[in-house]
């Protein structure tokens, strides 16, 4: 008789895509496993999956059954979670994070391999998302996201961690025959280099002293969806860039890059930990989210100009 146990086998059946698959994942025999569905469909009445000697198709219906089963793992997961918070003063268990590309370059993979060691009851996995940015949070107990904005209210909570300082870059040789001293008119309609997390904007907004604003028009020369492109392309000369100044600091000590108007500064990006507002925040989570933020500030404390 189907029960709640066999909801989570669905899931693990379908997200598997095959019986067999989903044996060899589990370690529960494909017999087994087979008549565990099939009881389940008895119970509830209804089809959850055609499958044959060559095929295998979920239904409409076997979907949505499936994703209630995906929920309640997840919530096994979490009391499991926090049995073990209660009984051990230390993190340990699964901890499950996404983090952009540049981002795990720059702060979150050295900080993520060090909490491994510090904990070693910890097993931490780091997925790391390219180019354009949208992580299921279904599959992670913790996203690490960057925004221009504020992150609107949703059921996932936000915690900012850091705002991160950006600059104005270019190679030196983009501006080898201006004036010494460049101004805002200088630069208007220059070459740069578009990002999409603006919708690649040929108008960039600049902030400078005493809080005063200007708006950049720029025409640009090449685009893409990849900060650590961006930076590579401004290496070569191909436009203006606003990057990260922790990113860029090294390469404008060493004259790889020039900082042309050092008054005047992109928005700041900030850095957020988005988890799941149903799940209780473990042990593990909160101490993985507090060191990151200090490491982050003592990062940007060091390195940026």
């Amino acid at each position: 008789m189907g029960n709640v146990d066999d909801l989570t086998l669905l899931a693990e059946v379908v997200e598997a895509g095959s019986i067999s698959a989903a044996s060899r994942r589990t370690g529960i025999p494909k017999s087994r496993l087979s008549r565990r569905i099939e009881d389940l469909e008895s119970q509830l009445g209804v089809q959850l999956i055609n499958r044959g000697p060559r095929s295998f198709a979920v239904t409409e219906i076997g979907l949505s059954i499936m994703r209630s089963g995906q929920r309640i793992r997840e919530e096994w997961e979490s009391v499991k979670a926090l049995a073990q918070d209660s009984s051990s003063a230390h993190p340990g268990g699964k901890l499950r994070i996404a983090c952009p590309e540049v981002l795990t370059e720059m702060f979150v993979g050295e900080f993520a391999t060090n909490f491994a060691v510090d904990y070693p009851d910890v097993r931490v996995t780091l997925d790391i998302a390219k180019g354009q940015f949208a992580p299921n949070m279904e599959n992670y107990d913790l996203v690490i996201q960057p925004s221009r904005e504020a992150l609107p209210d949703s059921d996932i909570i936000c915690q900012k961690l850091m705002a991160v300082p950006y600059v104005l870059v270019a190679a030196p040789t983009l501006f080898a025959a201006a004036p010494r001293s460049l101004t805002l008119s200088d630069l208007a309609n220059c070459e740069a280099i578009g990002w999409n997390a603006d919708g690649y904007a040929t108008r960039w907004k600049l902030y400078g002293p005493n809080g005063t604003e200007h708006d950049l028009d720029v025409d640009l020369k090449f685009s893409t969806n990849s900060l650590k492109l961006i930076y590579q392309a401004a290496l070569k000369g191909l436009g203006v860039a606003r990057l990260p100044a922790v990113q860029c600091r090294d390469d404008i000590a060493h004259g790889r890059l020039i900082a042309p108007l050092a008054d005047w500064q992109p928005h700041p990006v900030s850095v957020y930990a988005l988890y799941p507002s149903r799940r209780s925040l473990t042990r593990t989570v909160r101490t993985f989210i507090a060191g990151l933020s200090a490491f982050i500030e003592s990062r940007l404390a060091v390195r940026t100009p």
